[in-house]
């Protein structure tokens, strides 16, 4: 199982440099540098959070599986960094795409935010001009 994980780990941080490097020159070749420094940013951040925590992923799953087998700590933890800023890639897409107004998880968290679920501009059709709650006077009819 542990050689599975290990195998997961590196192709996620192989697809992960592959994107970044891809997404960064495409930006910085259309001039839209606000997305290139992005990646950047969240690069350089998971592999400071790697180096501040001390966390060697891959050491510690190489070990278990082969004894006395290790890479340098300081390459495992950019590597594990990268892993870090990859997942925060995937976490804000899944944030992203849940939070949709057209999803169900997204319509719920719109209601929450509004009170109501209504856009701004809806008005209640059976709401009479001067009745402030919204409720009609049924002793008139």
């Amino acid at each position: 199982m542990k050689t599975i994980a290990l195998t997961i780990m590196v192709a996620i941080v192989l697809e992960a440099l592959i994107e970044y490097f891809k997404t960064v020159l495409h930006m910085v070749e259309v001039r839209e540098y606000k997305t290139a420094i992005t990646q950047a940013i969240t690069i350089v951040l998971g592999i400071f959070l790697a180096f501040a925590f001390h966390l060697q992923l891959f050491n510690g799953a190489m070990t278990e599986i082969y004894e006395g087998l290790s890479i340098n700590p300081t390459l495992d933890m950019i590597l594990t960094g990268v892993l870090f800023s990859r997942g925060s890639n995937y976490f804000s897409d899944l944030v992203g795409k849940l939070t949709k107004k057209d999803t169900t998880i997204g319509q719920m968290i719109a209601i929450q935010e509004d009170g109501f679920g209504f856009d701004d501009d809806d008005e209640y059709e059976d709401e009479e001009e001067g009745d402030e709650d919204g409720i009609a006077d049924i002793s008139e009819t």
